[in-house]
């Protein structure tokens, strides 16, 4: 059951994009940061899900280097978490991915977030690496990658 529709970001979703990152997270990215990744043209995809009257549930960003794309970010409003939000981001992004001629996804993903890990490890991300006091806080971050396309379709079954 798609309980959200997937949709590019575009300027006029900044604020309320802002306003997921700050409910989702505790080191939220910098507005301004969300601000220049949405004027620039070519630098990165942002991909929103719409739920019912219009609330953006979560929203994702994806970068691409070389035959790799790299998942920057995934948020979903805690209120959307467990009913397929994150998953249908990820399918418009391994459909992106397979555009772009991707052969693998690749991520970071804080140590301690057990429960984004078991939800990467379900669509096909294994272990790569580690990065040692990645985040700003100094908490390390996993290196996950996955072969394109991900195993995200199953998720929802």
């Amino acid at each position: 059951m798609q309980i959200v529709d997937i949709d590019f970001c575009g300027i006029e979703d900044l604020d309320v994009l802002y306003a997921v990152e700050c409910a989702c997270f505790a080191s939220p990215w910098k507005r301004y940061m969300l601000e220049s990744d949405l004027q620039d043209l070519g630098g990165v995809v942002y991909l929103k899900a719409v739920a019912g009257g219009g609330i953006i549930a979560g929203y994702g960003v994806l970068s691409r280097n070389d035959r790799d794309s790299h998942l920057q970010n995934l948020a979903v409003l805690p209120e959307y978490r467990r009913l397929g939000v994150a998953s249908q981001l990820m399918i418009g992004f391994d459909e992106i991915s397979e555009e772009w001629g991707c052969m693998r996804m690749c991520l970071e993903v804080r140590v301690s977030n057990k429960i984004a890990r078991d939800f990467y490890a379900k669509i096909g991300f294994s272990y790569h690496s580690i990065s040692i006091g990645y985040y700003a806080d100094g908490e390390d971050a996993l290196n996950l990658t996955a072969k394109i396309p991900l195993r995200v379709g199953e998720s929802l079954g």
